[in-house]
């Protein structure tokens, strides 16, 4: 073979192997002789599933279930676990009530969520004069909003009751009290005001001097529970802040009340 041939294969040789080399570089860089390479699609990242809601009512219907207490039903509406029903055993009533309140209260995510317990199991076709249970709900810690929500859900269409234009408690409002100084013993961080309101008949004076005696005798019945003296403070209100201003027999309801508000941090 002639020098001359040797040289030419050996271009031809040395130009190939530059051609593949910058193929290469090209490939590398994620470009193409005939266009751009498409990227590489990257894998998206994950949507977190929002976590799901527990149905408090199934989480106690189980339960009941688990004990075979076929005679019970719940239900659950603004905040409030209600179990029904009927039997004609004191304790069985009893036992029901406490199966729904302890499988509810190992599940801490209740907090905040079921606000309170009642227990409207009829004895015998007859109803019991029972309030419901918001101490129980409120978490270990609970903080000021907590203390006031758990008063507002127990006077959620609930009042206090006295005798005819007297500061004397009514005895039927006895178990609703009870449920408020078992709150007030769980809030003992925080000083409540208790608040005490008439309708708008008769002398408005009267009506303050009355709705004063009447927040007294609340207070007075609460210390009477062991809710310490120093966190309740006592105000009148008579007529000045109405509810309902309908001026009927059922605004006059309304009007006549006992209201629980957190007023400060009962330890300074």
């Amino acid at each position: 073979m002639s020098g001359k041939s040797q040289r030419r294969r050996k271009a031809l040789a040395s130009g190939t192997g530059v051609a593949i080399a910058m193929f290469a570089a090209l490939a590398a860089t994620g470009l193409s002789l005939t266009g751009p390479l498409k990227p590489a699609k990257l894998d998206e990242p994950a949507t977190a599933e929002a976590p799901k809601k527990t149905d408090w009512r199934d989480v106690a219907r189980q339960a009941l279930d688990k004990e075979k207490m076929s005679f019970a039903d719940v239900k659950f509406k603004s905040g409030v676990l209600t179990v029904s029903g009927d039997t004609e055993e004191a304790q069985s009533r009893a036992r029901a009530f406490d199966v729904v309140k302890q499988a509810v209260l190992s599940d801490p995510s209740h907090v905040g969520v079921v606000l309170a317990f009642e227990n409207a199991i009829t004895l015998a076709g007859q109803a019991m004069v029972d309030a419901p249970d918001a101490a129980s709900a409120m978490g270990a810690t609970p903080d000021a909003k907590a203390c006031q929500t758990a008063y507002d859900t127990l006077l959620d269409g609930r009042v206090i009751n006295f005798g005819s234009a007297s500061a004397v408690l009514a005895e039927d409002s006895k178990p609703l009290l009870n449920a408020l100084a078992a709150v007030a013993k769980r809030c003992e961080t925080y000083r409540v005001e208790l608040g005490g309101h008439t309708d708008a008949r008769g002398d408005a004076t009267a009506n303050q001097a009355l709705s004063e005696r009447r927040a007294q005798s609340v207070a007075d019945y609460l210390v009477s529970q062991s809710v310490p003296a120093s966190l309740l403070g006592v105000s009148g209100y008579g007529e000045t802040q109405p509810k309902d201003a309908g001026g009927d027999a059922d605004a006059d309801a309304k009007n006549r009340r006992i209201e629980f508000k957190i007023v400060e941090d009962g330890a300074q």
